[in-house]
């Protein structure tokens, strides 16, 4: 897995920041701006790709490419196979959902419930109840998979008969990512997350590559409490990320700066390019975050009909935005449309 294509492309929070807001605001006046979710909306293909063409100097020229769950479509999200390939393709890094079990194990994992009840084990597994209401060797002894599930996509191949489809633990995941040394994005979905998961990286000397996350803002909150040391620069050592649903209020910013954190992440059809104008003056590093295929395709089927499906349509009108990185279900066609 050693990958020093990967390590090259890795780089520090500061080096992520970078931006040049007087080019930025040089490039509004020359053309109108219209909000990205308009462009997702519109089923007239030719004004869309018109857009596209003239927005697209505004990307970031630095962005960051990140597997949501892993790489889902080509293996079982959030196990270490899928997150292993997005490191063989070569990405910069991936998103995972961790909980705290019964015993204070940490795995990744995400389940049913949505962000009011997370966890939850129908449907995912076909079996009652809540992941953090099992003991580690309960979850590798009794939990699997359910290969029917159609939340799922992945081939059921890849969870059928497979060995590799299993609940791995944090540590798992983040020993493999330390040797390649790509970039993860740590969502504290359950609760009593946050001590186990800073206690973790630190034992794991892996602080310059994990960025701690959640909708929660008091779990940040209390990652930046128990670690508030600073860079030489005056930046956090520990990077911490505020995460936004689909109601970003207007002092968005003054939100996450009060929960110590360094970095925003809206919902993908509500990052704009004066959200993330307003973010990097701030200080705060940026990124967007795809729902997973059930979600997306709720959204495609009911306000983005004319996109079709998650690819690079949809991805190079986010990119126009000016964000930093994107957190993606199809990281492979992110990367070709990145180019």
């Amino acid at each position: 897995m050693n990958n020093n294509n990967n390590k090259m492309r890795v780089s520090s929070f500061k080096e992520d920041s970078k931006f040049s807001e007087e080019k930025n605001c040089e490039l509004c006046d020359e053309v109108d701006y219209v909000d990205p979710s308009e462009m997702m909306r519109t089923t007239d293909e030719t004004r869309r790709r018109n857009w596209i063409e003239s927005q697209s100097k505004y990307a970031f020229e630095g962005l960051k490419v990140l597997g949501h769950r892993g790489s889902m479509y080509h293996e079982l999200e959030n196990t270490r196979r899928s997150f292993q390939v997005v490191s063989e393709m070569g990405c910069d890094g991936f998103e995972l959902d961790v909980f705290a079990l019964k015993c204070g194990t940490l795995v990744v994992f995400h389940g049913g419930g949505g962000d009011v009840s997370p966890g939850k084990l129908d449907g995912y597994c076909n079996v009652k109840g809540n992941i953090h209401e099992y003991t580690a060797d309960e979850v590798r002894s009794k939990i699997r998979f359910n290969p029917d599930f159609h939340g799922f996509a992945c081939p059921s191949e890849k969870i059928r008969n497979n060995n590799d489809a299993y609940i791995p633990t944090l540590e798992e995941i983040l020993q493999d990512a330390k040797e390649s040394g790509v970039t993860v994005k740590i969502e504290l979905k359950g609760p009593g997350t946050e001590k186990g998961a800073v206690e973790l990286v630190d034992k794991l000397d892996m602080v310059d590559q994990v960025v701690f996350s959640s909708f929660k803002h008091g779990r940040i909150a209390m990652v930046r409490e128990m670690r508030p040391e600073l860079n030489s620069d005056g930046t956090y050592k520990y990077k911490t990320g505020a995460l936004f649903n689909s109601k970003v209020p207007d002092n968005f910013v003054e939100i996450a700066l009060k929960a110590g954190a360094t970095e925003v992440h809206f919902k993908y059809d509500t990052c704009t390019k004066e959200r993330v104008e307003r973010s990097h003056k701030a200080g705060l590093h940026t990124m967007v975050w795809f729902r997973g295929p059930i979600g997306m395709a709720q959204d495609l089927k009911s306000k983005y009909r004319g996109l079709g499906y998650e690819g690079k349509d949809m991805y190079r009108i986010v990119m126009a935005t000016g964000v930093q990185a994107m957190c993606v279900n199809r990281p492979h066609i992110l990367l070709d449309a990145a180019r």
